[in-house]
């Protein structure tokens, strides 16, 4: 993968995530490949704990998915996930289930853009 194609996926700000990696490529590159690897664990929990209306486990996943989002500099995501968790931990159970399909699709185009530039 380069910087290059990476700079193709809509909602990556890689300058950002590059600077978060003191411009080093190879580090940004290996976040960007671990970041894949943690929404494909997320997603389906995150289905799981839906379908058991487990409000408290979306709100981990969110603060977990929110913190390696701004890490490689996608924003969009950080800001969504920042949503559902606030949600989470004040019992807003209804700003949750308005969002989870919308969050829940923009991590999976996210992480299906950034597979194809692996």
């Amino acid at each position: 993968m380069s910087i290059e194609a990476l700079a193709s996926v809509s909602g990556i700000d890689t300058k950002q995530g590059l600077t978060n990696c003191m411009d080093d490529e190879d580090l940004y590159m290996s976040i960007i490949g671990m970041y894949v690897e943690q929404l494909a664990e997320n997603l389906p929990q995150l289905a799981q704990a839906h379908s058991k209306q487990d409000w408290i486990e979306i709100g981990k996943l969110a603060h977990s998915i929110k913190g390696a989002s701004a890490s490689i500099g996608a924003f969009e995501i950080q800001a969504i996930s920042a949503v559902i968790e606030k949600a989470a931990k004040h019992d807003e159970i209804s700003v949750i289930t308005d969002n989870f399909e919308s969050f829940t699709s923009l991590l999976d185009t996210t992480s299906t853009a950034l597979k194809q530039t692996l």
